[in-house]
């Protein structure tokens, strides 16, 4: 554990001005029971922080997230558990992207604040010593009147990356989308990403199971061409295979 770095230190430019009421926590349920719904359906690993309480308020029994513990112990340990899993060399990285992104966020308009998605990779470790790359999403899940975040919504997923990093912040009410130097320290403005109609055809596709052979078929075009095409689709999202790129665009609401 990185003893220079504290859950304090992440939790700092957090602002809350009005108590939050046991009574907000009951009027709340009915939205927190529908993730829960959906986690379970999808079979998705979500957790929702609550900056009120500084812990979680929900995590789901997806073994991605926990690391090897289970759910009582992720939720006993609270934020205390990014300390025990996330990588060393990852912690103060990720005490970076908390400031910037809080920092980003302050600088939006109050109506258009819970429409920003944070999106980084990074490395934690499992019970067993392994270590992997996981992509985390996160996004503002209730705002008090003031623009303050109570809770904020988590997303876990592989991540298609080797290395950790990749910070960005999506509009996603818009195509705006900027990224985060770590070495100026600033936010700046995203080239796009975009697939063509066909590329996304060709994904949808491969995600459906049709070979290369029979994706030339549907589509009427040559072999060659698919291939072709597949060769730019990993060039553009910056993936080793045509799986991977498949799961990016997928993850990323591409296709």
């Amino acid at each position: 554990m990185n003893k220079n770095i504290l859950i304090d230190d992440f939790l700092k430019p957090v602002k809350l001005e009005q108590p939050i009421t046991e009574t907000d926590y009951i009027n709340i349920q009915p939205q927190i029971e529908s993730f829960i719904a959906l986690a379970r359906i999808a079979n998705l690993s979500i957790f929702i922080v609550d900056y009120n309480k500084r812990d979680f308020l929900y995590v789901s029994s997806h073994p991605l997230f926990l690391c090897g513990y289970d759910r009582e112990e992720v939720k006993k340990m609270g934020l205390e558990f990014y300390l025990k899993v996330v990588s060393e060399e990852d912690l103060s990285m990720l005490h970076k992207i908390n400031k910037a992104g809080f920092d980003y966020y302050y600088t939006q308009p109050l109506e258009t604040r819970g429409d920003l998605i944070l999106s980084y990779d990074l490395k934690i470790r499992h019970l067993n010593s392994h270590k992997y790359i996981i992509n985390n999403k996160i996004t503002p899940f209730v705002i008090t009147k003031e623009g303050h975040i109570w809770l904020s919504l988590g997303l876990v997923t592989l991540s298609t990356r080797e290395n950790s990093g990749s910070v960005y912040i999506q509009h996603i009410n818009s195509s705006k989308r900027i990224e985060y130097s770590f070495e100026t320290k600033r936010w700046k403005p995203s080239l796009s990403v975009s697939l063509t109609e066909r590329e996304r055809n060709i994904l949808q596709l491969t995600a459906q199971g049709y070979t290369q052979k029979e994706i030339a078929i549907e589509l009427f075009i040559d072999e060659s061409t698919v291939k072709y095409h597949k060769t730019n689709i990993l060039n553009k999202l910056g993936v080793v295979n045509i799986m991977e790129a498949v799961y990016f665009a997928t993850v990323n609401s591409m296709i």
